[in-house]
């Protein structure tokens, strides 16, 4: 059975990386859980179709649909909780499962957590149990680079600013392939190859 394979969704404000992100989340074949503990961006029902907030594991277990939304002020605990919901739903069914956490940066997976953070956790061990993480954020130079090594895919949304500039450098990515618009995305492997590209669709912004 493949692992999951585990993403990087990144892209300075309003290069349309919310639109891509509410994209993955509608279209996975699977459960899907986005973490909500912005309050302003996310997801909703209007946003996505039979999407379903939830606070809490009781209510995530209780709910039939395949996309929750997982509102809360401190995404850690919320994370821990949708692993093993995630988790659970593999085993049960066979099918994968997707943990989407926007704004990672944000009391989720700033630079320097410690190892029991279950994000990072999620990223090392999480593969097997065909739980695939996507972790988003405007700027990946505040994040913890060593949990986000274990991303397959490295995807930009939009263009590129200056402040994106040490985070290109760190990991090699070719500015030339980078895009220039917005709502324009590339993705790019672990060699930093562009593997494929695309616009996000009008219906999810």
């Amino acid at each position: 059975m493949p692992q999951a394979q585990h993403e990087l969704v990144t892209g300075d404000s309003g290069g349309g990386k919310t639109t891509l992100l509410r994209e993955m989340h509608s279209e996975y074949p699977g459960l899907s859980v986005w973490i909500d503990h912005t309050g302003t961006d996310g997801i909703d029902g209007n946003a996505v179709d039979d999407a379903e907030t939830v606070t809490s594991e009781r209510e995530a277990r209780r709910s039939s649909s395949t996309r929750l939304r997982w509102r809360c002020d401190d995404p850690l605990p919320a994370v821990a909780a949708a692993r093993r919901v995630l988790q659970d739903y593999h085993d049960a069914t066979g099918h994968p499962s997707q943990l989407i956490v926007d704004e990672a940066q944000d009391g989720a997976l700033a630079d320097g957590v410690e190892d029991d953070n279950p994000l990072k956790q999620s990223l090392h061990q999480d593969r097997d149990q065909r739980v695939k993480v996507v972790v988003a954020t405007q700027d990946p130079s505040d994040l913890d680079y060593t949990p986000i090594k274990q991303c397959r895919w490295f995807t930009w949304v939009g263009p590129w600013s200056t402040f994106h500039d040490g985070f290109i450098r760190y990991f090699s990515i070719p500015r030339d392939d980078l895009p220039t618009e917005r709502y324009r995305w590339v993705r790019f492997n672990k060699r930093m190859e562009p593997v494929s590209n695309g616009k996000t669709r009008e219906v999810f912004s």
